[in-house]
Parts: structure tokens; sequence; C-alpha cells
């Protein structure tokens, strides 16, 4: 994720033109000219509140899932459940990179009464609920694999239109606003989802046939309340098989692939210690599983309250200033920092440090690095798809982290070694922000 400027008489990002297809199809218009839409923006006391409901109600859901899916693959087969739960992470992410760009893609091609986003939103997310739910009656790994694939192709399809909705509709100028909005949405539900899992811990199965409904009323809310503009008559490139295929070419433009490879390592070092949290606590710093529960409960107490104070102000603080990236640039000094504490103190207390600090940095993170994504898009005509490009960096992150992971603690470096890898990768991730030009 996904996710997504003049403040003070800064100028406004450069537009880059778009490079003419190479099959000598035209460019398709997008639904939403930003003559007319983004660039003139809705207004955000309407919009605001629903794409709050929006990430909120997929991100709960998803953070339910971190805890109790680990708890589920424990009782079907405890000796190998890091194995299984790396192989399924990883798949899943893998299926959710190829998703977010075709879905994306697709968006930007649909042409509909409701406009270009809001069939795959409503379609994406109530096949997602669905089939969360359906995990929580399976009884084999092979089982779950399959629930979790066909999760994630609903989940993407849903957050492919739901990214696309800030550019196509938000200006420039406030879009530090409404990603603060965004990610304010998803650090709550991401910490209160900890919160939820450890609740259901001892109960997985019911909390998997209970949360998911979430993201099912989110999809129609949004819709029904914020809905997209008609685009029958709209002109779009015929859909072929050369025009899927080309979908998937990353945009040669060197301010988008920064964004993007400075977003993949920021992430992948946070993934790193939140994906293997449980197995932190019972594996690095030996305590029971109700112990785990206990302190999973505490830490997304915390996180919500840090994250989610750094993402209100840090938002906005860079629409007025004009800046994006010197934020971005503390948020990844401050999660390398963190990481040092757990490594160097390997303790309860050094790891809600981490919480702690990585909750303050991965809320200015959140709010502010997803305006950022969407002033280095190269196209107004593919937003959907360069949207979902730039989340690649998301799936890949997750796709790679359990295989990091697994090395480094095949290696025989342990959880410390974990920590220190994390430090380095978000330090690394700052030679990728501040050469950004297009962004100040």
């Amino acid at each position: 994720m996904e996710h997504p400027t003049p403040r003070t008489a800064a100028p406004a990002p450069l537009a880059t033109p778009a490079s003419p297809p190479s099959d000598g199809v035209p460019a398709p218009i997008p639904s939403t000219p930003p003559a007319d839409g983004a660039a003139k923006g809705e207004r955000l006391t309407r919009l605001g509140p629903l794409v709050f409901l929006a990430n909120f109600g997929w991100m709960l859901p998803v953070a339910v899932s971190g805890t109790l899916i680990p708890a589920l693959l424990t009782e079907i087969d405890p000796a190998q459940k890091v194995t299984l739960y790396g192989t399924l992470t990883s798949i899943g992410a893998a299926v959710s990179l190829i998703a977010n760009i075709f879905f994306g893609a697709l968006s930007d091609r649909t042409r509909s009464r409701f406009g270009s986003r809001s069939p795959w939103i409503l379609a994406g997310g109530l096949i997602a609920a669905v089939t969360l739910v359906t995990l929580s009656v399976a009884t084999t790994f092979w089982a779950v694999l399959l629930g979790w694939t066909v999760f994630q192709l609903g989940l993407n399809a849903f957050l492919s239109s739901l990214v696309a909705v800030t550019p196509d509709r938000v200006a420039p100028e406030r879009r530090g606003t409404i990603s603060t909005v965004t990610a304010f949405g998803v650090l709550l539900a991401q910490s209160l989802g900890s919160v939820v899992g450890a609740a259901f811990l001892s109960e997985a199965r019911t909390g998997l046939r209970v949360a998911p409904w979430l993201l099912a009323f989110a999809a129609v809310a949004f819709v029904v309340l914020a809905p997209d503009r008609p685009n029958i008559g709209v002109a779009r490139a015929p859909l072929s098989a050369r025009t899927l295929l080309r979908t998937f070419a990353v945009p040669m433009d060197r301010d988008f692939l920064c964004a993007l490879f400075g977003r993949f390592l920021l992430l992948l070092a946070y993934l790193l210690v939140l994906l293997y949290q449980l197995f932190i606590l019972t594996d690095y710093l030996h305590l029971s599983e109700g112990r785990a529960a206990s302190l999973i409960a505490t830490i997304g107490i915390i996180g919500a309250v840090t994250s989610g104070g750094a993402a209100a102000v840090s938002g906005p603080l860079s629409d007025k200033l004009g800046r994006r990236k010197i934020l971005v640039v503390l948020s990844s000094v401050l999660i390398a920092l963190a990481a040092v504490v757990p490594a160097v103190f390997p303790s309860v207390a050094g790891l809600l440090v981490f919480m702690a600090v990585g909750g303050v940095a991965y809320g200015i993170y959140n709010a502010v690095d997803a305006a950022l994504m969407t002033e280095v898009l190269p196209s107004d005509d593919d937003h959907g798809k360069d949207m979902g490009v730039l989340n690649v960096a998301n799936t890949g992150s997750q796709v790679l982290a359990p295989v990091v992971a697994s090395l480094i603690l095949g290696a025989g470096l342990g959880y410390r070694g974990l920590f220190v890898t994390s430090s380095v990768l978000a330090l690394a991730s700052c030679l990728f922000i501040l050469p950004i030009n297009r962004v100040r």
C-alpha cells in the first residue's frame, strides 16, 4: 500500500508527459479529467470520512488476520508454523503484486454508469470479505492457502481502485490532508486489529468469521455515499492481451523509480519486525502464549496512539510547508534508530520502545509518503495502473520479508540480526527519497 503542492505558495508538481503507446493505440482518456477533477478537487468534508471508513474497513480484518492466521497455522501444524506462515505470506504477496497492477489497469479502462472505480471497489470488497470468512473452516494448510489467495485477489481489486481515488478526485495541494485521513484509518485499524486479534487468539476461527464483514460494509458504504462519475461515453483504448501485458511495464521515470524503491526498502525494514511480532515475543523473548497475547494488545494500543497522532499532524504539516521528502526521510531515520533498541536490549521494554518510536515513524510515513507517491505519477491516464506499480513496494516487501527473515534466522543470526537488518534497510531507503526532483 498503499498507500497515498503548494501549501504556502509552493509550486505545483511538474507534469511529465506520458510516453506514446508502442502499439500506436491512443492513450485512454482518464475517467476523471485532471483539469476538471483532481485539479479542482472534491470537498474533503464529504469524501474524507468515507476514505477513512474504507481504509479502516479493509485494514482491520487484515490486521486481525495477521494475528489469527499464525494461530490457525499453529493449530494445524505447530511444528511447521513458521515455515507455513512464510510460505503463505510470500505466495499471497506475490499474487497481490500482480493483482494490484492488473486490476488497477482494468479500472483505468472501465466504463460504466457507476464510473471506473466503484465497480471494482464493491466487487473486490465483497469477494475479499467472503473468502476471508471461509478460512474459519479450513483444516489444512492447502485450504488456508487457497482461501488466502482468493482473498488477495479480491482485496487488491478493491485497493487498486481505492488508492486511485486520491489522484483522480483530490487537488494536489490537499493530498497531504487526505493522505492523513487515509493513514489514520489504516493505522488505527492496524493497531486495533492487534487488540482484536489478541482477544480472539484462543478462538481464531471465531475471529475470522466476524472481522471480515467490516470490509464488506465499508465497500458498500463508499460506493453508495461517494459515487464515481458515470463515464459510459468516455473513450478508452481497446483492451487486448498486448495492452494488458504492457500494463506490467514499469514507467522509466527517474522520480517514479526512486519513490518506488524508497518505499520498498522502508516497508521491508518495518515488516521484518511487524510480521514476526508473535514469534519475537514467544521465541526471542521466551514469553508464554498468554503473555504474548496480552503484550500484542498493549502494542496495538501504543501503535494506535503514536502512529495515529503522528499521522494526524504530519500530513497537514506537509501541505502547509509544501514539503514531503524531509518528513519521509525523518520517518526512515526514526525506524532505523528504533530497531537498534531491541537488538541491544532483548527485553519487553526494548520491544515496546521500538513499537512506540516505530509507530511515530510509521504514522509520519503513511501520511506523507502517500501524498508524495501521487505527485510522481508520470501519466494522468493511468492513475490506477501506476499506483498499482507503486504498490509493488507494498506487496514486494511482503514477499521478501519472510524470505529475508528465513535467511537471517537460518544463518544463525537470530532475531537480533533481524532488528539490525531492519535498521540498515530503513537508512538505505533515504538514498532513494532524497534524489526525487518533482517533489520538495
